[in-house]
């Protein structure tokens, strides 16, 4: 289990991006996850390059930075349950194969639309 909160940074141009966070943060009953932009302040002070890490989903774990699938595997990790059982499952799936799937996604990404804004979350889970 986490002892300080996720931090998570998504393209907040995308609307699969946010639905994603969203998704995220409706099961995230614990509040174990926030959710920045990539582009934002929190991003900033994370050291991340300017303008984001665009086309792919960052996450920060403690000190250990985390992206394409390892990202997604360490927040289904923190949903628990079973969720956490389904990240234990495809953690068996050899690294480059479940990256090439999520590049394939997010390559794709756009095809889902683009946001009129940012709709990230609720204030709860929002850091930027």
């Amino acid at each position: 289990m986490e002892s300080s909160p996720i931090i998570v940074l998504i393209d907040g141009d995308c609307a699969l991006c946010n639905r994603s966070a969203q998704w995220f943060s409706a099961r995230d009953t614990r509040g174990a996850m926030v959710f920045a932009t990539n582009a934002g302040e929190t991003a900033r002070i994370l050291g991340e390059p300017p303008g984001g890490d665009q086309g792919t989903v960052v996450a920060w774990v403690g000190s250990h930075r985390l992206v394409r699938s390892a990202a997604v595997l360490s927040m289904l990790r923190c949903l628990g349950g079973g969720w956490g059982l389904l990240a234990w499952s495809l953690a068996w799936v050899p690294t480059f194969l479940a990256d090439a799937v999520y590049n394939f996604i997010a390559q794709r990404r756009h095809w889902f639309g683009r946001p009129p804004a940012c709709t990230l979350l609720s204030p709860t889970h929002l850091a930027d």
